[in-house]
């Protein structure tokens, strides 16, 4: 079924989603069953695929985990590994998605199942750690959500009926720092104390998972080289006029002249619709595509560098501390569509480029000095929004959930960074 028919489909089965939706509050709840999913059901993988898997490696006396996806090839995987994965419509995943007491998910309840969340615990872990504005924090009046949360009453109304799973607040949410916590409870309207600091559960193998060989990470087109240097390019998506257009020419050209690979990462929504020219990735000698939908987390291990813009991924990769190069050419039309939480300059821990000649002298200094003069700036960042280095941040999930609706463990709470002076 294509786009539009399912959108057809959609609008016509409105009225009967919102009585599944309403019913759905009435259904007996069991707290110890709690359900997981990401990326609305059509892939494993984020925060709530790394506290699922620590589930089902650690699978503890009181809680009984279940994915549930759109996805057959996820759901067999799952079962192959011994983990329990449902489709989202099958009786079984109906049956699970009505029982549970506590959804789990990365970014909607219509990660899982929004139509039968009435009545279930809802718990946010993020999907990062927003330079953009999102949420009830969007402040451009043309843009949908503005308009879902401070439009018109015409305007909320309509939005409402199309978008509903943007408007649950959650009952519990994840955050790295109390910068990051704060940040949530404008994007969400959660209150503060439901919120709580455990650092992402997907950071936890980061510094764990030794480098490989680059060729290993999954492309579209010819693999990764080792002779050279990787940088993972991982630009965020764009809305607009402006969504599809990458100079991919420029890219190459700074790549060759600084004698390093650029791997890039499209962000997955504009994999799925298309970007002008990426024909040119699977034939450039300096560049290469990563496979869209693999789980960024897991290709940084191997890379050298980063190059991204107003994504949340320099966040995670800081952690790694390897330098963050800041790629922006349409920096001001950009920020005109989509305002910023933070001005780019207060969080960069790299050099922010506008053209070809600044991104290629970055690159090079990049490959030559690593952090070099950049290190004191990449620190301070890192400490100011992670107040846990990687490990430990699934099973703190794990231990706030229960705190909270199963009243069996001690808080996670933290008020002070545990950073340690080079960790």
């Amino acid at each position: 079924m294509n786009t539009r028919m399912k959108t057809a489909a959609s609008v016509v089965l409105r009225p009967l989603q919102f009585l599944v939706y309403f019913l759905s509050g009435f259904f007996p709840r069991d707290r110890s069953r709690w359900v997981f999913g990401c990326w609305s059901g059509h892939r494993f993988g984020d925060n709530a695929g790394a506290v699922f898997q620590h589930l089902a490696d650690h699978p503890p006396d009181d809680v009984c985990a279940a994915w549930i996806t759109r996805d057959r090839a996820i759901r067999d995987r799952l079962r192959a590994e011994g983990a329990r994965a449902h489709l989202v419509w099958s009786p079984a995943g109906l049956w699970w998605t009505a029982r549970a007491g506590v959804f789990v998910y990365d970014s909607l309840p219509k990660d899982i199942n929004f139509w039968l969340s009435r009545g279930a615990r809802l718990v946010l872990l993020r999907h990062g750690i927003g330079i953009k504005k999102i949420e009830r924090a969007i402040d451009a009046t043309d843009h949908r959500l503005y308009q879902l949360f401070h439009g018109s009453p015409i305007q909320r109304a309509f939005w409402r009926i199309v978008l509903p799973w943007h408007l649950p607040v959650p009952d519990l949410l994840m955050a790295c720092s109390p910068i990051h916590a704060e940040q949530g409870a404008r994007f969400y309207g959660t209150p503060a104390d439901k919120i709580r600091i455990t650092g992402f559960a997907r950071h936890d193998r980061l510094l764990s998972t030794p480098r490989q060989d680059r060729s290993a990470i999954p492309t579209l087109g010819p693999a990764i080289p080792n002779e050279r240097p990787v940088f993972v390019y991982l630009p965020t998506f764009r809305e607009g006029v402006a969504r599809q257009s990458f100079d991919w020419d420029v890219l190459a050209a700074a790549a060759e002249a600084a004698d390093v690979t650029i791997a890039v990462k499209l962000h997955y929504v504009d994999a799925d619709r298309g970007v002008l020219g990426v024909d040119v990735l699977q034939t450039a000698g300096h560049l290469r595509m990563i496979d869209p939908f693999m789980d960024p987390s897991d290709a940084y291990p191997h890379a050298d560098g980063m190059i991204s813009d107003f994504s949340s991924a320099p966040f995670d990769f800081m952690l790694l501390d390897r330098p963050i190069i800041y790629y922006v050419p349409d920096l001001d039309r950009f920020v005109e569509q989509r305002p910023l939480t933070f001005d780019l300059a207060e969080v960069a821990v790299g050099p922010i480029c506008r053209d070809e000649q600044e991104l290629s002298a970055a690159l090079a200094a990049a490959r030559r000095d690593g952090l070099g003069e950049h290190r004191a700036r990449h620190q301070e960042i890192k400490a100011r929004f992670h107040t846990f280095p990687p490990g430990g941040a699934a099973e703190r999930v794990v231990e706030a959930i229960r705190a909270e609706f199963m009243a069996s463990a001690p808080s996670t709470r933290a008020d002070e960074s545990q950073w340690q002076d080079g960790a």
